[in-house]
């Protein structure tokens, strides 16, 4: 055979598996992630808008609105897009920076290749695709880009830590970690949903108003004795301000006011309910478990509708049931656990200890204090897997309390430059290892970078 005829089969070969694999590691991946990401977007905002039009009866606007959801989330610049650009261009860029490594001997072990290889491409796709995103989304909030960077950062330095500390730390410590980082999270969180609201994503903001359900009147007072605007004992323009919780309850209007009563009395922040604080708590919790039940039991008949190879439909049933139920007692301990820990602080066991602290501060820095860290064990209530999802949701909320929300230039390439390491690092570990990638984002990534194709 001649050396031309020999060049031409290397040649077609070449071609082959170059086709192949754009076909099998570029294609597909970015297919998945294109879905994924235009399912996430999507779905939602038809069920909200299919709810809206049969509440309001207005059966004209379905098929029009559908349509304008459907076709707009083939913007370039929205996150399906955004996300297939980014599957792309890693699935593109690493087996080029892998065969640089190789060709070079960078790495002695191939599995540190690739990994390196992996976070160097998944980088430098980021840094070219998040930006035009970001600018786009910034027109809709802050809080969307900024929302999943924090996700995205949050989610990396789990991997990263489960993975250095599982080795050093023993399994029965680790297991408490979710624990731990759940109640870690809470305390700023509930803190800053009392006095600084602005700092939580304003959807999740309103989630956990209306879980609370709290007089507005008197969170409203308790940011102004933390700014200083209200004084127990003293005339000023908010001395009336909890005078509307009376009157909807039909109490005497002197009940409200910060000159005699010094400080708020009790049965007032029980919303005139009871005196006593145990039952006020176990009342709180049956509110919140009737408000989660209703959340919860929908979408748990929702995950019915997709059920697990061989699984009959009864043991679906039952375990959609004990999900549901457990979901709900979660919350409903979630929020008595925080009244009660309120209650505790500022009228039933911390003054008596404390007889000398100014009573100010047990209600605006002490009680939302104690509140916002008990009422984080009640994810003891919940599955070990459970307890792991709830940490990693609150996680990112917990971070975005601490980062500056404006919109100027530094910061946004701050929180490129972020997103895009941090992102690396998640894709780079799920290459080597999709297990380290804990929870359903991990199960994602694997899915949608098809990572056995690595092996």
């Amino acid at each position: 055979m001649s050396i031309r005829a020999n060049k031409r089969i290397v040649n077609y070969k070449t071609i082959k598996f170059i086709l192949k694999y754009l076909h099998e590691g570029v294609l597909k991946p970015t297919s998945k992630a294109f879905l994924f990401a235009y399912i996430y977007v999507v779905l939602p905002k038809l069920i909200d808008h299919l709810i809206v039009s049969i509440k309001k009866k207005r059966w004209n606007d379905i098929s029009p609105r559908f349509m304008k959801v459907i076709l707009n989330a083939f913007h370039p610049n929205k996150f399906p897009v955004f996300a297939a650009s980014l599957v792309a261009g890693i699935n593109i860029l690493e087996p080029i920076v892998y065969a640089i490594f190789k060709k070079h001997s960078l790495f002695k072990i191939p599995t540190r290749s690739i990994f390196f290889a992996t976070l160097i491409s998944s980088f430098i796709s980021a840094a070219i695709s998040f930006p035009r995103f970001q600018n786009h989304i910034l027109g809709y909030g802050r809080y969307y880009s900024l929302d999943l960077t924090l996700l995205v950062v949050t989610r990396a330095l789990d991997t990263a830590l489960s993975s250095s500390l599982s080795v050093i730390m023993p399994h029965y410590i680790s297991r408490f970690g979710d624990v731990a980082l759940f109640i870690a999270s809470c305390t700023p969180i509930m803190f800053a949903w009392f006095y600084t609201p602005e700092k939580l994503p304003p959807a999740y903001r309103n989630w956990i108003t209306s879980a609370a359900n709290m007089d507005d009147e008197l969170i409203e007072a308790l940011r102004r004795l933390r700014d200083g605007s209200l004084v127990y004992g003293e005339h000023g323009p908010y001395e009336t301000i909890l005078l509307p919780i009376c009157e909807r309850h039909n109490q005497d209007p002197s009940r409200a006011s910060l000159i005699v009563h010094q400080p708020v009395e009790c049965e007032l922040v029980h919303e005139f309910k009871t005196k006593n604080c145990e039952i006020h708590a176990l009342w709180r919790f049956v509110r919140g478990f009737s408000f989660a039940i209703k959340l919860y039991g929908p979408l748990n008949v929702l995950v019915l509708l997709f059920p697990a190879k061989g699984s009959k439909f009864s043991a679906r049933v039952i375990r959609a049931m004990k999900a549901s139920v457990r979901s709900s007692v979660f919350l409903g301990a979630y929020i008595s656990l925080y009244w009660y820990a309120v209650c505790l602080s500022r009228s039933r066991l911390l003054p008596y200890l404390f007889p000398k602290k100014p009573r100010t501060d047990f209600d605006i820095t002490i009680g939302p204090s104690a509140g916002a860290f008990l009422c984080g064990f009640s994810s003891l209530i919940e599955t070990a897997q459970r307890r792991k999802e709830l940490a990693l949701f609150v996680a990112p909320r917990a971070l975005g309390t601490f980062v500056p929300t404006e919109a100027s230039k530094i910061n946004l390439k701050i929180e490129s430059l972020v997103f895009s390491v941090s992102l690396a690092v998640l894709v780079a570990y799920s290459r080597s290892d999709p297990s380290k990638v804990r929870g359903i984002f991990g199960k994602g990534l694997k899915q949608v970078f098809n990572i056995g194709s690595y092996n």
